[in-house]
């Protein structure tokens, strides 16, 4: 069942909410960030039941005097305003906005587990062209929703964790 951050019941917090931000089922996630994946090796494997990574690293875009970036098509991480703390039985995700998937804009993300606590990120695809976008800009929906959950979120990333110091 999908419920909304907002609402009471919930154990789950968002920072940075501003009032028109609130959504009838979702919360808009402004845009904080934008760095450009870098055209390296990606490598996922396992050792010993360890996962074992090695990312291909990102580049930072920088915003002109006016603070729009200007993206060529490619992919790009994106990182929102927010910080997120998913309470137990809960999870969610980020999807992208109507205005970018009409324009060829998509923003996907990974599963935000009960226990995640941290930055919001995703991958930003430019696809149909070139796109400007300003600094705080609404492009994202962050959906939460019940979830039954075994354990507590305990991965690579979060506040504190080597990978989102970055972002930080």
């Amino acid at each position: 069942m999908m419920i909304h951050i907002c609402a009471d019941d919930t154990q789950s917090t968002l920072t940075e909410i501003k009032a028109n931000d609130i959504q009838p089922n979702a919360v808009d996630l402004r845009v904080d960030k934008i760095l450009k994946i870098n055209n390296d090796i990606f490598s996922l494997g396992e050792k010993d039941d360890n996962e074992i990574k090695q990312h291909r690293g990102s580049t930072v875009v920088y915003c002109d005097e006016q603070d729009y970036w200007h993206l060529q098509p490619g992919s790009y991480e994106i990182i929102m305003e927010n910080i997120i703390e998913v309470g137990a039985d809960e999870a969610g995700w980020v999807i992208t906005r109507s205005t970018l998937n009409r324009n060829g804009l998509f923003i996907t993300s990974g599963l935000y587990d009960s226990g995640y606590h941290g930055v919001m990120a995703g991958a930003l695809h430019v696809t149909a062209g070139p796109a400007m976008i300003k600094k705080g800009s609404r492009v994202g929906q962050f959906l939460l929703f019940k979830s039954q959950a075994l354990k507590k979120y305990n991965g690579d990333y979060g506040l504190g964790k080597e990978h989102d110091r970055k972002y930080t």
